[in-house]
């Protein structure tokens, strides 16, 4: 089977890895071609992937994107084209009448959140019930959507790398650090963690708060720090490599987003047997990932206060109460293997490629 995956671009992020790991994955039984709408590839390909970038300029109309993207399509003629995330799903299906191949999007994020704008709103409610499939990562971002869309539709969590299933690592060994990995946007509330970390940092001077990635938020969380003198105590070391050897030693790790899809940097922790604690944001990731108390711990979005009490519980844990919830955690996520989740995407493709 010849498989066409689009995506906006291949930049360090959650769905990016995601197709990456995909593709990488599907070309050693398959054709694989990937287009990007511009040219920025952070991830690692197969060699043999067939890789193509429409490297428009911020000037270039959306006609000239589409008949570029279409050419692209018809010169590659794939039995299937899988897109990541609104701008692809969008761009794709404005093409849905040109051309005769079968198509499946993913929604990546909460749609609330996602298509608030009117125009995005009404392009979805107009595009989407014209893809023959499409991928969800939650039972609440499928419910956003009408009932012929969910009837065409299917939902698969994202996969976590086999690297991350190392051996559980000693309590003893563990640093007085709190960590969280994600971008430096809005959407993550990094502002939220800080004030919790200021908050407990009073009862535990000796930890430091690190957070792991980058964004348009640096300055003003810079400025955040600053202004709490906590200059020593809050780390901002951008992006990194093999980041599970950089969080595998620290005591917890935080995730305090306002919404989310299905989080890797938090299936990625709990895979590692750290104590874990997120927000219960929408739609609906962490909910699905933590039982509170068991394999981890949920907090109300926005609350700093609960997430203050629950850093300061995790903080207190004894060796065994750690060693369980750790135990607990890995358990869980271990079916969301690589191997797994690949072949359940691999199904699904396989069914809309048959009905179509």
């Amino acid at each position: 089977m010849k498989i066409l995956f689009y995506i906006g671009s291949l930049k360090k992020g959650g769905a990016e890895r995601v197709i990456s790991n995909l593709a990488n994955d599907f070309v050693k039984n398959n054709e694989v071609v990937l287009i990007t709408t511009v040219n920025k590839i952070e991830y690692s390909l197969n060699r043999n992937i067939i890789y193509h970038s429409l490297e428009y300029k911020k000037k270039t109309n959306i006609m000239q994107q589409l008949k570029n993207l279409k050419k692209l399509v018809n010169k590659e003629n794939p039995d299937v084209i899988i897109s990541f995330l609104t701008g692809a799903n969008f761009r794709i299906l404005l093409l849905r009448k040109m051309i005769n191949i079968p198509i499946i999007i993913s929604v990546r994020n909460d749609p609330k959140k996602e298509y608030k704008a009117l125009q995005r709103k009404i392009l979805s409610k107009i595009l989407y019930p014209k893809t023959d499939g499409i991928v969800f990562q939650t039972e609440e971002a499928k419910k956003y959507f009408n009932r012929k869309i969910q009837n065409k539709s299917v939902i698969i969590p994202n996969p976590i790398k086999k690297e991350f299933f190392t051996n559980e690592q000693s309590t003893s060994k563990k640093e007085k650090i709190i960590v969280s990995v994600g971008r430096l946007e809005k959407q993550k509330n990094h502002n939220l963690l800080i004030d919790a970390f200021f908050d407990i940092s009073k009862k535990f001077p000796d930890y430091k708060l690190i957070i792991y990635g980058e964004g348009t938020q640096r300055k003003q969380l810079e400025k955040k720090i600053q202004s709490l003198n906590m200059q020593d105590k809050v780390i901002l070391p951008g992006i990194v490599d093999n980041i599970q050897d950089k969080i595998k030693q620290a005591k917890v790790f935080v995730m305090s987003s306002d919404y989310e899809g299905m989080p890797n940097a938090l299936m990625e922790a709990m895979a590692l047997g750290l104590i874990v604690i997120s927000t219960d944001c929408p739609c609906g990731g962490p909910k699905f990932l933590i039982e509170n108390n068991k394999n981890g711990f949920l907090v109300g979005v926005k609350n700093m206060k609960e997430l203050s009490t629950a850093i300061e519980k995790a903080l207190k844990l004894s060796e065994k109460e750690i060693k369980k919830i750790s135990e607990n955690a890995r358990k869980f996520v271990s079916k969301l293997n690589e191997e797994e989740i690949n072949k359940i995407w691999y199904e699904y493709i396989e069914k809309v490629v048959h009905n179509y």
